[in-house]
Formats: structure tokens, C-alpha cells, sequence
């Protein structure tokens, strides 16, 4: 047996990260939440070439989108004891477009949205980004950058992988 060298992107799935529940496994909100805000963050299109690629995968894919945010925070408002009308309404005011909640959500438990691949949504883009922080803020730039983030070496890492 021998080894052979690859290279993937050093970002990940979402259930790289956070592993789904085993069938018919009740976990604890604590362990859930980081599981349900990761895969919210990963059914996001941004990075994706759902912008390029219009059919019907995309309506499926926008209601996987909407359906795991409303999830992640439904499951937040139980979390911190939020009950009925109350837990509902927390969720709703906190649905936007852009799931800016989502990703701040995320981040309170623990999660790292910039580690998180998209899933995919038809073909890898032509494009990606790269994020530079900015000093003494928590923004950063983004810079367009030519070619699929597979293919790039600041964005992909080495795999060894068994060969017979």
C-alpha cells in the first residue's frame, strides 16, 4: 500500500465539523446548537454558484436555507427558556436576508463561520474570496481572487491518502 498526496480546501462542511445526530438521538441544546447554527451557515449561497445557475435545485436549496435558520433559532430561544409565543417571537425578529443573527448566533457558541464550506449548489465557482482583517476592528476586506478555491494554494491543504 502506498500513499498519494492530494489537496482539499482547508475550510469544511458543516457536518465535518459539527457531525449530525445518530438516528433517533436526542442531544443536549448545548451540543445541538453549535450542529444547527453549522449547518445553517453551510445551506448559505454566498460562495456558491446559485447566483449563476437558476433552476429548480435553487428554490429547494433557498427553502434548506430558510428552513435551517428558522430551526437554529427556534432551538436558541428553547435554549435560553423562551417558551410558545414568546420563544416564536424571538426567532422571527431575528430572521434577515442576510443571516447576519445566524452568524452572530453561531458565533456565541462557539462556532468559526469562516471555517464553514457552502455546500454545494451546482458547479464550484470561477471565483472565491479571500478576507483580510483590518487592524483594530472586526471587519475585514474582501478580496476577489481568479480561480476556484480548490484549486488555490492559500485555500487548500495537503491529504495523503492510502492507495493500493
Amino acid at each position: 500500500m502506498t500513499t498519494t498526496e492530494t489537496r482539499r480546501t482547508k475550510r469544511r462542511y458543516a457536518h465535518e465539523l459539527y457531525p449530525h445526530p445518530g438516528e433517533w438521538e436526542s442531544r443536549p441544546l448545548d451540543v445541538e446548537l453549535p450542529y444547527l447554527y453549522t449547518r445553517a451557515i453551510g445551506f448559505d449561497v454566498q460562495g456558491t454558484s446559485w447566483f449563476n445557475t437558476i433552476s429548480e435545485r435553487t428554490g429547494s436549496r433557498t427553502a434548506e436555507l430558510i428552513a435551517a435558520r428558522q430551526i437554529a433559532l427556534m432551538a436558541d430561544a428553547m435554549h435560553q427558556g423562551l417558551t410558545g409565543q414568546e420563544a416564536w417571537d424571538w426567532a422571527v425578529e431575528r430572521m434577515d436576508d442576510a443571516g447576519e443573527w445566524i452568524y452572530e448566533r453561531a458565533v456565541h457558541y462557539g462556532v468559526d463561520p469562516s471555517a464553514i464550506k457552502p455546500y454545494p449548489c451546482g458547479p464550484e465557482p470561477e471565483h472565491h474570496d479571500h478576507d483580510e482583517p483590518i487592524p483594530g476592528s472586526r471587519w475585514s476586506k474582501v478580496h476577489r481572487i481568479s480561480g476556484k478555491e480548490s484549486e488555490c494554494p492559500d485555500c487548500t491543504e495537503a491529504r495523503e491518502e492510502a492507495t493500493r
